[in-house]
C-alpha cells in the first residue's frame, strides 16, 4: 500500500493530510515552528504517519507535497541575503525609479519601497539589443569581470542579470552568466531571459532580483527538509506547490523561488476548483482564513482565475503565472486594538504562532479573533484539537474586556465587535476581487475553509448577500488536500509584438513549438509519461495604444491559428471585464504562452451514507452561544461523525470536528452532502 502525503504551513498551524490508494484519508494540525518552519512539517508528518501505521518510517509514502511559504516570509520581513544586479548601460536605477504613478491616489505622503538592490550593488555593462533582437552594440566583456570582481569583494550571495530587451536576444545576457561562472564559481547567478523572457524592464528586473534573492534562501530550507525526510525514509524527491496552481520538483523550485510566492494559498484554490467540480458548483469564491491572513480567490466556469503579474510583499511586480489571491491581514490570530482616536481596529497585525491567541495559553497577551470566539461561546475550549489542546477562557475573557473597558462596550459587545469588524474586512475583500473582475457576488457560492473559514462563512455571506455558502469537510486541510491532486505543470512565455492583421503564422507557430517543447522537456524531467501530458497555448492581446493585455486561448497544434477569431475573443473579454470594447480598434498581439501539465490522479474523497429515517442526529449537547441582537441562545452542538448526508441542521446550530468549528447563525439552515461538506442557506421568509 503506498501513501500520498502534504505539509501546508500556516501562520499557527501546520495542516498534514495523508491518503491511501482507497481514498481513506487522515488529517493532522500541528503547531508552526516559525523559527524554523521544517520543525512542524518533521514532527506532523512522523505523527499523522506513526498514527496511521504505527511507525513514523516514511517508506510508505510514494508521493510528498509542500506549500512552501520560505519566499514569501522571507520577502515580507526582508531577510534576504546580499543580492547584486548586473544591467545595460544606463539602466542602473530602473528598481529604484519603478512606475512613475502612485498606486494610492490621495496619498499624499506615499513614498516608493526601498529597492530590492542598493545602488552600490547595481553595476552597468555596455551592450545594446533592441526591441527586435537586432544587436546595436556588442557586450563589453571587460565590463562583465569588472563588475564581477566588484560584487565579489562585496560578498554578495546572488547575482541578477537583467539587460535591456534581452527577451528578444538573450546572447549577451548567456555571455555575462558564462563569465561570471568563471570569475565567481559557484555563486547564484539568475538570468531574466531564464526567469521572466517578456518585455516591461521594471518588472522583469524585480521579478529576476526576486529570484536571485531568494534562491539561497529556498535552497536552504529545502535542502534541508529534504535531507531530514530521507533520513526518515521518504524514497522521493519532495514535490513543491507553485503558485500557478501546480506542483514542481525540488530541483526546479530551487531553480525559480519566485514561483512559490503563492504556495500555499494556491492550494487551497486547487483544492476548491476539485470540490466546486464534484458539488457541481461552476462559480465559486473561496474565503480561506487561517491564523495570520484571509486568502481569497476566484474559480469562473470551474477554473481558477489566474494572472500572469502581480505585486508581493513591499509593492514589488512578479511576471509569474499565479492564481490570483487577495491577501488581507484578517485571521484568527488578528489582535484587535484602538487607533489614536479610540476607535476599534482588528488586524493586520497578528499574534501567529508565536505567542499566539491569548487562549492558547502560550504567553499572548493582545486579544484576537479566535478569544472573541470563545468569549462568545462559538469554540468548545474542552474540545480544541479534540481535546489535545485545553483553552483559557478566562484569559481570553480579560484580554476582551480590557477592550471593552476601554470602549464603554459591555464584554460580549465588544467580542462581537472585533468579530464583525474582521468579518467585514473579509466581506469587502471578496466584494472587491469579485466585481473588479468582473462579477456579480449573488451569481457566485462562497466557500469558507482554513482553520478559521468555518466560523465566518456564514456571516460573510450573509454581508456579500450571496445565498449558498459551503464549508468543506475537513475545512482546515483543504489546502493540503487540494495539494495531494495537483497536477505538475511548467509555464513558458515568449514576447512578440505585432499587429494582429500582420501575424506571420509560421514564425508563431515556431515560437509555440519552441515553448511547448520546452515545457514537455521539464514535464518529463521530473518523471511525467509523454501520455500524461497536455499543453496550453494562449495570447496576450491589447488595443494599439493599450499599455496592459487580456489572455485568450489558443487552438492546440496542428489547428491553423485563426486571428479574426482571436481579435472577437480578446473584444468578448473585454467587454465583460471592462464593460465595453472598441472592435473597429486594431488589436495587438503581445505574449504567446504556453502551459505544460503532467498529469496526476486526485485522491478519491471518502462518501457517506444518506440517513434512512431521514431525521437528523441528536446534539451532542446543547451551549450557551452569543449573537449579536439576540444576545445568549441555547445553541444545538453537532459533531461531524454524526452527521449523514441529507441532514439538516437548523440554525442557529454549529457543528464541530476536531480540528475547526462551523456556525450557522440564526435565520439559516445547514445541510449535509455525500462528501460531508456542510451547505448554508439563508430561510427563506
Amino acid at each position: 500500500m503506498s501513501y500520498r502525503l502534504s505539509a501546508d504551513i500556516g501562520g499557527t498551524f501546520t495542516d498534514l493530510v495523508l491518503v491511501d490508494e482507497s481514498g481513506n484519508m487522515d488529517v493532522h494540525k500541528t503547531p508552526s515552528t516559525p523559527r524554523d518552519f521544517t520543525r512542524g512539517i518533521l514532527t506532523g508528518s512522523e505523527e499523522i504517519v506513526t498514527a496511521r501505521l504505527g511507525s513514523g518510517d516514511l517508506a510508505p509514502v510514494d508521493t510528498f507535497v509542500h506549500g512552501a511559504t520560505v519566499v514569501l516570509n522571507a520577502l515580507l520581513q526582508l531577510k534576504l541575503p546580499r543580492t547584486g544586479l548586473i544591467t545595460t548601460a544606463g539602466f542602473r536605477d530602473v528598481l529604484e525609479i519603478m512606475r512613475t504613478n502612485n498606486p494610492f491616489m490621495y496619498d499624499l505622503q506615499y513614498v516608493k519601497p526601498a529597492p530590492l538592490v542598493p545602488r552600490s550593488l547595481r553595476l552597468e555593462v555596455r551592450e545594446r539589443v533592441r526591441h527586435t533582437g537586432e544587436i546595436v552594440e556588442g557586450l563589453c566583456e571587460d565590463d562583465v569581470r569588472i563588475a564581477a570582481a566588484r560584487l565579489r569583494e562585496e560578498q554578495v550571495e546572488a547575482i541578477g542579470v537583467c539587460l535591456l530587451h534581452a527577451y528578444a536576444n538573450p546572447a549577451h545576457e548567456r555571455r555575462v552568466g558564462a563569465i561570471l561562472a568563471e570569475e565567481i564559481p559557484g555563486l547564484t547567478v539568475c538570468l531574466s531571459s531564464d526567469i521572466a523572457p517578456e518585455w516591461r524592464e521594471f518588472e522583469r528586473t524585480s521579478t529576476t532580483c526576486i529570484n536571485a534573492a531568494t534562491v539561497p534562501i529556498i535552497s536552504s530550507y529545502l535542502g534541508r527538509l529534504s535531507a531530514e525526510l530521507r533520513d526518515r525514509g521518504l524514497r522521493r524527491d519532495l514535490l513543491v506547490m507553485q503558485s500557478n496552481g501546480g506542483v514542481m520538483s525540488t530541483d526546479a523550485a530551487c531553480k525559480w523561488p519566485v514561483r512559490t510566492v503563492m504556495s500555499g494559498p494556491s492550494g487551497g484554490v486547487v483544492g476548491a476548483v476539485t470540490l466546486a467540480a464534484q458539488i457541481r458548483e461552476p462559480n465559486v469564491v473561496t474565503l480561506d482564513i487561517g491564523g495570520t491572513s484571509s486568502d481569497m480567490g476566484v474559480i469562473a466556469n470551474g477554473k481558477a482565475v489566474t494572472v500572469v503579474e502581480s505585486i508581493v510583499a513591499d509593492g514589488w511586480p512578479v511576471l509569474a503565472p499565479m492564481i490570483e489571491i487577495l491577501s488581507i491581514g484578517a485571521g484568527g490570530g488578528s489582535i484587535a486594538w484602538l487607533d489614536a482616536g479610540g476607535a476599534l481596529r482588528v488586524g493586520p497585525q497578528s499574534a501567529g504562532a508565536d505567542p499566539a491567541p491569548i487562549c492558547y495559553g502560550k504567553g499572548g497577551i493582545e486579544p484576537c479573533v479566535t478569544d472573541a470566539n470563545v468569549v462568545l461561546g462559538r469554540i468548545d475550549p474542552e474540545y480544541f484539537l479534540g481535546g489535545r489542546m485545553r483553552l483559557d477562557v478566562e484569559g481570553a475573557r480579560a484580554g476582551v474586556a480590557r477592550i471593552a473597558e476601554a470602549t464603554g462596550l459591555g464584554l460580549e459587545q465588544a467580542a462581537e465587535g472585533i468579530i464583525q469588524i474582521a468579518n467585514t474586512h473579509m466581506s469587502k475583500a471578496i466584494r472587491s476581487i469579485l466585481i473588479e473582475r468582473g462579477y456579480d457576488p449573488r451569481d457566485f457560492v462562497l466557500m469558507g475553509f482554513g482553520g478559521g473559514g468555518g466560523l465566518h462563512t456564514a456571516a460573510a455571506m450573509r454581508e456579500l448577500n450571496i445565498p449558498h455558502g459551503v464549508v468543506p469537510n475537513n475545512p482546515g486541510a483543504l489546502s493540503a488536500i487540494g495539494m495531494l491532486g495537483t497536477d505538475f505543470r511548467h509555464d513558458r512565455v515568449r514576447t512578440l509584438v505585432r499587429a494582429i492583421d500582420d501575424v506571420d503564422h509560421a514564425e508563431v507557430e515556431g515560437i509555440f513549438g519552441d515553448l511547448e517543447d520546452d515545457a514537455a522537456g521539464a514535464l518529463r524531467a521530473e518523471g511525467l509519461a509523454a501520455e500524461a501530458i497536455e499543453v496550453e497555448r494562449s495570447a496576450d492581446l491589447r488595443y494599439v495604444g493599450q499599455e496592459y493585455h487580456l489572455p485568450v486561448a489558443c487552438p492546440p497544434r496542428g489547428e491553423a491559428l485563426d486571428t479574426s477569431a482571436l481579435a472577437a475573443l480578446f473584444n468578448r473579454a473585454h467587454e465583460r471585464l471592462y464593460g465595453y470594447s472598441t472592435p473597429e480598434a486594431p488589436v495587438q498581439l503581445v505574449n504567446l504562452r504556453v502551459v505544460g501539465i503532467g498529469r496526476t490522479e486526485a485522491p478519491a474523497l471518502p462518501r457517506i451514507g444518506k440517513r434512512v429515517d431521514g431525521v437528523a442526529p441528536p446534539p451532542r449537547e446543547i451551549r450557551q452561544v452569543y449573537f449579536g441582537g439576540t444576545g445568549w441562545i441555547d445553541t444545538p452542538i453537532y459533531t461531524v461523525e454524526s452527521v449523514l448526508a441529507g441532514d439538516e441542521l437548523p440554525g442557529p446550530s454549529i457543528l464541530e470536528d476536531p480540528r475547526s468549528t462551523m456556525l450557522i447563525l440564526p435565520g439559516q439552515r445547514g445541510v449535509i452532502d455525500e462528501l460531508r461538506n456542510l451547505h448554508i442557506h439563508e430561510v427563506e421568509g
